[in-house]
């Protein structure tokens, strides 16, 4: 019996995870398996096709592209490298760890508790990109997107915030020397 097959053993934990996955995402999955994958780290289970890796990759893909798109849509007269620095705040390991464990992936994902550098580190905001690409393999990008926007940009990426924050510092100071005839 394999690892997913151990996890959900009765048809009452199909249906117990399936609820909680509905309470954090805001719908009812269709393929149970699948999230269970995205939610379970290499540390309890290294096999690729039974931990979130390569939905973790697929997820940065289609979250990439949906965050470009907005970005997009939103700046039409804005230059490529504004939009670019706007996506690297958006998506950023920090703020993609910090609105998962607010929307309650942490409770729900498997990896392993007893080692204590995994409960600090940035896992949660590879497990959300992981819980992206299920959403798109279960869903479609229809249902990715509108995801996106409704359970990660609204509620915790405000625009004008993120427009005010210096990530750069290095390039912001060697274009003030630049500018000044200054040498660093």
């Amino acid at each position: 019996m394999g690892f997913l097959d151990r996890i959900f053993k009765s048809d009452s934990s199909i249906v117990s995870f399936r609820k909680q996955l509905r309470n954090v995402l805001g719908f009812v999955p269709g393929n149970a398996v699948l999230y269970k994958t995205a939610l379970t780290h290499r540390s309890v289970k290294e096999s690729s096709d039974q931990n979130n890796e390569r939905l973790e990759y697929l997820g940065d893909a289609i979250l990439s592209a949906i965050i470009a798109d907005f970005l997009f849509k939103k700046y039409p007269y804005k230059e490529e490298g504004f939009l670019t620095e706007m996506r690297s705040k958006m998506v950023n390991r920090v703020q993609l760890n910090d609105i998962a464990v607010k929307m309650g992936l942490r409770k729900i994902s498997y990896f392993n508790k007893f080692d204590g550098s995994l409960k600090m580190s940035q896992i949660f905001g590879n497990t959300l990109e992981a819980v992206v690409g299920a959403i798109y393999l279960d869903k479609g990008y229809d249902k990715a997107k509108q995801w996106v926007m409704e359970r990660i940009i609204q509620p915790y990426l405000f625009m004008e915030d993120l427009e005010n924050l210096e990530i750069n510092h290095k390039n912001k100071l060697y274009g003030w020397a630049n500018k000044n005839g200054k040498n660093l």
